[in-house]
């Protein structure tokens, strides 16, 4: 059994063990983790990070689309974002609400070499005083707020809209145009109200398995057409007229047809 060191604070677990140690509901992502980070063995994870982590290849391929070379990540959590866009070349201030996930992401971050290229930051992005000593060069704003309170808790809304993923009750388009920045990525749950997207430009994606399983959706586009989205769509979230112009992608790469 191989146990990794580490503060008390840190969950102390066995990565070779087939149980997931954070529970049963946990375990479809416990049994994909090292498609969820490589160098698993390593790394630090509590249950949070375990279920809210993008898979390394899909975390990369998404890092890849950044423009300019400057990102913010919010809710930054263990790390794995902030690591895949240090790995793309971005210079990267991340910013997590949560001590113990920062400390994990600081861990994770010099497990890839890239600690030198994140700003890890324990603050909570609402508050004025956060916003006001972000760097003045952003690019890129990455959006990747709580979906739920749980794995699968988002699942209990028919619907999710942008109303659902407020922090700290602030919209995130409030928020966005806080924020000295070109453009917004964001990672967006499979019962998303994608609608509200039809009139937009720039990137649209959906993320899926091979067999066309959605994971979620992934939006890019300037901040100034993100700040005028709408509260919701008057479209299903899952026609086919609100998905247009979404491009499935399986393992960072687009499909066929």
């Amino acid at each position: 059994m191989r146990e990794r060191p580490g503060p008390k604070d840190f969950p102390v677990i066995n990565p070779d063990s087939q149980q997931c140690p954070f529970g049963p509901e946990y375990q479809v992502f416990w049994d994909m983790r090292y498609s969820l980070m490589s160098k698993f063995d390593q790394a630090r994870v509590d249950a949070t990070g375990l279920y809210t982590m993008v898979p390394e290849a899909f975390a990369l391929d998404m890092a890849q689309r950044a423009g300019g070379s400057r990102s913010l990540d919010i809710c930054s959590g263990i790390g794995a974002m902030s690591i895949a866009l240090a790995r793309a070349g971005q210079s990267v201030t991340a910013v997590e609400i949560d001590a113990s996930r920062v400390a994990m992401a600081r861990h994770n971050a010099a497990l890839y070499g890239v600690a030198g290229r994140i700003d890890f930051r324990l603050a909570d992005i609402t508050a004025e005083a956060t916003l006001r000593t972000l760097p003045k060069d952003i690019h890129t704003v990455v959006l990747d707020p709580p979906w739920g309170k749980g794995p699968g808790d988002y699942l209990r809304r028919r619907v999710t809209r942008l109303a659902d993923l407020q922090l700290a009750g602030l919209d995130l388009r409030q928020l966005v145009g806080s924020i000295d920045c070109r453009e917004v990525m964001m990672r967006l749950p499979p019962n998303f109200d994608v609608g509200i997207f039809c009139h937009s430009t720039g990137e649209k994606l959906a993320y899926v398995t091979s067999a066309g399983y959605l994971h979620w959706y992934f939006i890019r586009m300037p901040r100034e057409q993100f700040a005028r989205v709408p509260d919701r769509s008057a479209l299903p979230h899952d026609s086919p007229e609100a998905r247009a112009g979404f491009v499935a992608v399986t393992a960072g790469r687009p499909q066929a047809g």
